[in-house]
């Protein structure tokens, strides 16, 4: 299956759970069970980490951010807030040292970062626009139409369209390969419900950017 024959399966998906009223059901909210902690109860973050839905073996980290939550937004900065940060591997073998310097250059040049990633988005989003637009009229024309496809699907014009449409999700340290940590960053759009975004960083510079699983760590990593 090419990725237009899986685009219109997907976008079917959304125009048949649309059905003929032509209005999509409003997406779930994305959110990850570390961003549902209370961030102040010690003991609470540690029941999180023992618990199975730890698959990553991760440890909680605690850090004060104001781009790397709620919406994606611009180069303004929002109000300080504390952000529930996973240090992947950390529950079973502790914080390395690469990882907490990763965490510290993180949080240190967080707004360099944001907008290093808001950018990868818009063009990751470009470079796909034509081809998922072309998938969701396919879909809606054998399934059913939308009222307005560019209300799901908007085109850039001023490039601030997706800041208000897209949330952040979780942050994820990965593990240390060949003395190096990459960073994964994982995000959801009202444009893009299924599957999600995800991107990977290292030095503060986008590694990969695909659907959700690209923010975790990989299968070798664990």
């Amino acid at each position: 299956m090419n990725r237009i024959q899986y685009l219109i399966f997907v976008f079917m998906l959304i125009v048949t759970a649309a059905g003929c009223g032509g209005e999509v059901p409003p997406q779930v909210e994305a959110v990850d069970e570390p961003s549902m902690l209370e961030l102040t109860d010690h003991d609470e973050i540690a029941a999180w980490e023992a618990s199975p839905e730890n698959f990553d073996h991760s440890k909680i980290k605690v850090v004060e951010l104001r781009y790397f939550y709620g919406t994606l937004g611009n180069d303004e900065p929002k109000p300080l807030r504390t952000v529930a940060i996973e240090i992947c591997e950390a529950q079973k073998n502790g914080i390395t040292p690469e990882q907490q310097q990763a965490l510290d250059d993180f949080v240190t040049n967080e707004k360099a970062i944001h907008a290093v990633v808001r950018e990868a988005i818009y063009q990751d989003y470009q470079k796909w626009y034509s081809v998922n637009k072309e998938a969701y009229q396919h879909a809606a024309a054998l399934y059913g139409s939308l009222e307005n496809i560019e209300e799901e699907l908007p085109p850039i014009v001023d490039g601030t369209e997706l800041d208000e449409i897209t949330d952040f999700s979780q942050i994820l340290i990965h593990p240390v390969i060949d003395g190096q940590v990459q960073i994964g960053i994982e995000l959801f759009g009202k444009w893009d419900p299924l599957e999600g975004i995800g991107l990977r960083l290292q030095n503060g510079q986008i590694v990969d950017i695909g659907n959700a699983y690209e923010a975790l760590p990989a299968p070798k990593q664990k």
